[in-house]
């Protein structure tokens, strides 16, 4: 059974313990990293505090592209970092 103590829906005694404290039962820990993650699910994307145009702007679009890359491989990482040809 799902009930609202203090806005937030509650499903066990936890979730009505954190509530009543006025804990978001979901993050109780107040995690930004899963708040982000909880926001982004449910449609709640904050808009971004600075908007860069021009040539930053291109250089941020870059940079987001390879992040969205898939990695390498962690030993083609390391062969970078030791070159130990001879």
């Amino acid at each position: 059974m799902i009930e609202m103590v203090n806005g937030y829906p509650c499903a066990d005694c936890t979730d009505v313990s954190n509530a009543k404290r006025g804990l978001d039962p979901e993050n109780p820990t107040r995690d930004p990293v899963k708040q982000e993650k909880l926001d982004r699910e449910a449609g709640r994307v904050p808009e971004p505090a600075v908007v860069y145009g021009g040539r930053l702007a291109d250089l941020i679009r870059a940079e987001e592209a390879a992040a969205a890359q898939p990695p390498q491989s962690p030993f083609a990482a390391a062969a970078r970092l030791f070159d130990i040809t001879v």
